[in-house]
């Protein structure tokens, strides 16, 4: 395959709570401002790709996701589908529309996550397993094992994981559309009320009303588009598809594994990266990509983040528009678009000066799926 896949461009909705909106209304603008900012039309589209999230992806999951907004868009794609794999889903579909695009199957392929979790009824409150009978519910309580673990093997500190909130606090208060823009301090992250120990409602992410979309096409037709291209310099996934009942669950995610693979194609190292945009459905989840990745060792990832290293003006910006915590929950969709203005030198008063290469990851299940991109300028 000759062809090389990049990035032509992002667009996404308002995030919060849109009760006055559908789901489908949110992802048709998404798209819309997307193909826009690409500089391309509707009637160039030949590609959709879609990650629906909780309310459309299994509350309202009898027609397949694609079918529906397809039709809404009024395409008739040569490629198309969904993917679900939980937070690692938007991600999943780049990566699935980079190996469409590279082998031919589609020219301009969008990839769109949405949903209305915040103003639907049940988007996340239900029980998952059979140990939800004893009380175990929800992604909460299996990272907060996740946490405990954590402690116990090395030693962080609840301080630890507040510097994580506090520091995507910071960042969306530098974002005009987040959700929580109001600053965090560290006494406000030890003074609250634990949800399931030693996690409090500052270490999980948002629920959000919201879509957001990603254009994947050829660097040959981007090459006469008005904005230049963000490249994909590598990707890759990985999965664990075992319980946290088995030895090691807990142990390191699959991006251990991703990774590497993914660094290799783009011919970097971790040592190339200039800002991350780590999946962050709760602050655990940073510290254990922080050190599978290898930007710090095992064990290392609570003091990796102490004195404000990955917030504003630190020296390894991570989720620099407020990511899942802060700026609104996209899926992991935003991640990527956060990347791609960083890289475009786009992100005002956030940007990352000299920014190059941007690590972008998702995370999804019950810690089951991982998804990596590597994008450059």
């Amino acid at each position: 395959m000759s062809r090389r896949a990049v990035i032509a461009g992002v667009g996404h909705s308002a995030f919060g709570k849109l009760p006055d909106q559908s789901a489908w209304a949110l992802e048709v603008e998404a798209v819309s401002k997307a193909v826009s900012d690409a500089g391309l039309a509707p009637r160039d589209v030949d590609g959709l790709l879609t990650d629906p999230g909780p309310v459309q992806g299994i509350l309202e999951g009898i027609t397949p996701h694609f079918l529906r907004l397809g039709a809404q868009l009024g395409l008739n794609p040569t490629y198309t589908g969904s993917e679900i794999l939980g937070g690692a889903g938007s991600v999943a579909i780049i990566e699935r529309a980079v190996l469409a695009v590279e082998a031919g199957q589609c020219d301009v392929c969008v990839c769109v996550y949405g949903d209305s979790a915040l103003s639907s009824t049940g988007a996340y409150g239900y029980g998952r397993g059979d140990e939800s009978a004893f009380g175990f519910f929800g992604a909460v309580g299996l990272h907060a094992l996740a946490a405990q673990r954590h402690m116990h093997t090395y030693g962080t500190r609840r301080e630890q994981l507040g510097e994580v909130a506090v520091a995507a606090r910071a960042h969306a208060a530098r974002t005009p559309h987040a959700q929580k823009r109001r600053e965090l301090s560290i006494d406000d992250y030890m003074t609250a009320d634990p949800l399931v120990e030693p996690l409090c409602r500052f270490d999980c992410c948002l629920v959000s009303d919201g879509a957001a979309a990603v254009v994947i096409t050829t660097e040959e037709r981007a090459a006469d588009l008005r904005i230049p291209p963000v490249p994909i310099l590598g990707h890759a996934q990985a999965h664990s598809l075992s319980t946290y009942a088995s030895a090691g669950h807990f142990e390191s995610l699959p991006a251990a594994r991703s990774g590497p693979v993914a660094f290799g194609q783009a011919g970097v190292g971790p040592s190339d990266v200039d800002l991350a945009l780590l999946y962050d459905c709760f602050t655990i989840v940073v510290l254990l990509q922080l050190e599978d990745y290898g930007f710090c060792k095992k064990g290392e990832g609570g003091a990796f983040v102490e004195q404000g290293r990955i917030g504003p003006g630190g020296s390894f910006p991570v989720n620099t528009s407020g990511g899942l915590l802060a700026e609104a929950y996209g899926g992991g969709m935003l991640h990527v678009i956060e990347a791609v203005r960083q890289l475009r030198r786009e992100a005002g008063e956030r940007q990352v000066a000299d920014a190059e290469v941007a690590l972008v990851s998702g995370h999804g299940l019950g810690m089951n799926t991982h998804t990596t991109l590597v994008l450059g300028r």
